[in-house]
């Protein structure tokens, strides 16, 4: 029997300020990049960059790129080529991860000085209160290639494992002309790529390098003098292979964009750029759309009945495995295997998705078999292989808790789209109204011992200012009562939150309760 080929999309879809593009397999969505124009990018771009101050006791400088907040240097990420190049060989990232290392012993102090200008790299974005991750080892990439210009060592990425390949792409490199001081490393999209798809991709880059270098010269301290490209081209840039059936655009401009740019680096992919001309939207026509939403949600619900449970907070990100609505149809420890099989797999696919980084803890439902243990972890890294973002799994802890990380170079797009919730201001949970009826006549009582004013205005929210005249007016009585005042509640068109409230006194002036 023939199987029947899954279908390979890359779908852009073009709204505003705002780019999408989805690469779909078989309408799975496997990878989304989300990026809008109001929202600076800045990873992979190259800064004529002036040194602030340097800490030797961070063994670290912070450097003016130009941008609002300055950038962080590490001791680490002033970087020697030539020890750190084989960082590169490992990832199928576009820039050299930071902390490789410079000569060890080495201090700050004595490599860069305050007010020194310097050529750098951003190589993670500002997450959170964090400033940019700078490097001073520069790493353009291409389609087939990484030119380091500052490396005189050339290599191919380990993910390549096959030795005949391996050895033929050695003598691709040989034939190569790379200027002298430089290197390059081979990427794993280049297996099995001719020779001059190899020229083309050199050229280019070098050209890139010498405009970098020109302007390094015309520019003034600080100021951006290379930008990466687009999440559009990065993706097609990444992402572009021989068995990319079809490249929907469903904007015009963006689709002679996208079309030019094919045919410079993968010209016979040009003819399979196509205009959606469709009225349905894109995302939509390709069961896009739901996918995201599913991203979107806390729990994911799993094929078998099962469901995971993802929380991020700003050190790591958790994610609960559950059996849901899954009995099975054997014992116990058979319905948790093929439960967390399932829930390793869809994790693997959300992390992708989401673009999830940095420190992730994965609790897996109890298992008592070492073998099914062995098999979820197994399950787990293999479905990991496909992401490009490095990530390391540690094995089963004693609690039964998988430890693992992912590299993060930038806010995973969820945190474009979402703001902190007015309510809660990111908790999750607001207190009930009996917990804030109590608080506010504390608070009041509070007001009236200090004698601050005989007549208070409480401005809260209309559900709890209901409960505070009508179930819980007795109380409000008596305190009234106690300190010979009068409380005046207020429904605050305002306030959104059980948690706001406001307390005024009688001619206006308002209070503040921590500072009293």
């Amino acid at each position: 029997l023939f199987m029947e080929k899954k279908m390979y999309k890359i779908l852009i879809n073009v709204e505003g300020n705002e780019r999408r593009i989805a690469i779909v397999r078989d309408k799975a969505l496997e990878e989304l990049s989300v990026e809008r124009s109001d929202i600076e990018q800045i990873v992979g771009n190259v800064y004529k960059a002036k040194v602030e101050n340097v800490v030797s006791g961070m063994q670290a400088a912070f450097v003016d790129i130009g941008l609002e907040k300055n950038g962080f240097l590490h001791q680490s990420d002033i970087i020697d080529p030539d020890v750190s190049y084989k960082e590169m060989l490992d990832d199928e990232v576009e820039h050299l991860s930071p902390g490789n290392g410079f000569k060890q012993g080495g201090k700050i102090e004595d490599m860069i000085k305050e007010g020194q200008e310097i050529l750098i790299q951003v190589v993670k974005g500002q997450i959170g209160t964090k400033g940019s991750r700078l490097t001073t080892n520069i790493s353009l990439p291409g389609r087939y290639l990484v030119l380091m210009p500052n490396s005189s060592k050339s290599g191919i990425s380990r993910k390549i494992v096959n030795r005949e390949e391996r050895a033929r792409l050695r003598q691709v490199l040989a034939n190569l002309k790379i200027p002298k001081g430089m290197g390059v490393i081979v990427r794993t999209v280049g297996a099995e790529g001719e020779q001059d798809r190899f020229r083309r991709d050199l050229r280019y880059l070098i050209g890139v390098w010498r405009r970098i270098c020109v302007k390094k010269v015309l520019s003034k301290a600080p100021s951006c003098i290379h930008q990466e490209l687009n999440a559009v081209f990065k993706t097609l840039r990444d992402s572009l292979v021989d068995d990319v059936d079809e490249i929907l655009v469903d904007n015009k401009e963006e689709f002679r964009k996208v079309r030019k740019f094919v045919g410079l680096i993968f010209p016979e992919m040009k003819p399979r750029v196509n205009f959606y001309r469709e009225n349905e939207p894109i995302f939509y026509k390709y069961e896009v759309e739901p996918q995201i939403y599913k991203a979107l949600s806390r729990k994911v619900w799993l094929k078998c009945g099962g469901y995971i449970v993802i929380d991020r907070t700003e050190a790591l990100t958790t994610i609960d495995v559950n059996t849901g609505k899954h009995v099975g149809s054997k014992d116990l420890e058979d319905t948790v295997h093929k439960t967390n099989v399932e829930a390793a797999v869809e994790i693997a696919h959300q992390l992708r998705i989401r673009n999830i980084g940095g420190i992730i803890v994965i609790d897996f439902i109890d298992m008592k078999n070492r073998r099914n243990q062995k098999a979820v972890l197994q399950k787990l890294g293999d479905f990991l292989k496909k992401d490009r973002a490095k990530t390391s799994i540690s094995a089963i802890s004693p609690l039964g808790l998988v430890e693992m990380t992912r590299q993060r170079v930038r806010e995973s797009w969820i945190g474009d789209m979402y703001e902190p919730c007015q309510c809660c201001s990111g908790k999750g949970v607001v207190k009930g109204i009996t917990t804030m009826s109590l608080e506010i006549r504390r608070n009041a009582k509070k007001i009236f011992s200090k004698g601050i004013c005989k007549k208070l205005k409480i401005y809260c929210h209309p559900e709890v200012a209901s409960r505070l005249i009508g179930e819980d007016a007795k109380e409000v009585k008596l305190l009234e009562k106690q300190f010979r005042c009068t409380i005046e509640f207020l429904r605050g068109d305002s306030i959104y939150s059980f948690e706001d409230v406001i307390y005024k006194t009688d001619d206006g002036k308002k209070i503040n309760i921590k500072k009293i």
